[in-house]
């Protein structure tokens, strides 16, 4: 069959039309009401199917999820792990060296108000058990550290140097039950010897029982020492009691200077 040239334009026309025509009509039912309903009864329809959909797929697609979540959390505690530690390294640091610069500055101050002649020590070693109670410290034959010297604190009497290497020395605490050293009641004048025991308590001994002894009197180093100097405090009188078949008093004493936390110390070389 052959279509003439004038009735091929008249079908493309039609054809236009037609289509033009469908999508008018299509437009119009859009926006019908019946369209609406249309489509509110297709979300009915396929509710149930929607509901088993996402049922299904939901928790895969969480899983997939928390993967992710899981990877970029690790990720981020990582860092903060690294930032933390950064942090925590600059502040152990600066707290050091706060302690230190302390402990050197209140050495620094007795030693300006005593007038004697020390050399600081850094303490190095702590030995503490039933027979002794001692520490070592970095300094030793070659600074002039000597045995039978004085060691103190900012607080006060820490014990005596009873052996001297060249850059070391081992220092007797006052709570060793070894330790002798004499002492005086600040208040009384009073004459005793702070004596360590195996406990590692400090006692002050051979105070009669006529003499007065009150809980808070403070004691002193007396003159008598060879090598000691006078007049450094030592600690206080915490505990008094008589025994009838002691003709001494019974006397606890709490020494000034806390023996588990000592990192600074002078050592007292004699007078200047």
């Amino acid at each position: 069959m052959v279509f003439k040239s004038g009735n091929f334009k008249t079908i493309i026309v039609f054809v236009v039309i037609l289509v033009i025509c469908v999508i008018v009509i299509t437009v119009s039912f859009k926006q019908s009401e019946v369209f609406d309903n249309l489509k509110t009864g297709a979300l009915d329809i396929f509710k149930p199917v929607q509901e088993g959909v996402f049922r299904f797929f939901n928790p895969i697609a969480g899983f997939f999820a928390g993967i992710k979540n899981y990877i970029n959390t690790a990720e981020k505690i990582e860092t903060l792990q690294q930032e933390n530690a950064a942090l925590l390294n600059s502040y152990s640091e600066n707290i050091n060296l706060k302690i230190e610069n302390d402990a050197l500055r209140k050495l620094l101050d007795m030693e300006m108000r005593k007038d004697m002649d020390s050399i600081p020590a850094k303490v190095i070693g702590y030995y503490n058990n039933k027979w002794q109670s001692e520490i070592l410290i970095n300094t030793g034959r070659s600074s002039g550290v000597l045995k039978g010297m004085a060691v103190v604190d900012s607080r006060g009497l820490v014990g005596l140097v009873i052996s001297s290497a060249n850059s070391t020395s081992r220092v007797r605490l006052l709570d060793d039950p070894q330790s002798s050293i004499g002492a005086r009641i600040l208040s009384t004048r009073s004459l005793g010897i702070i004596e360590g025991n195996l406990n590692n308590t400090v006692y002050l001994n051979y105070i009669k029982t006529d003499e007065d002894v009150f809980r808070g009197d403070v004691l002193i180093t007396s003159e008598l020492g060879e090598n000691m100097p006078s007049e450094i405090l030592i600690g206080r009188i915490s505990r008094v009691s008589i025994n009838p078949a002691n003709p001494y008093k019974e006397i606890t004493v709490d020494p000034f200077a806390d023996f588990r936390k000592l990192e600074y110390v002078l050592v007292i070389k004699g007078s200047r």
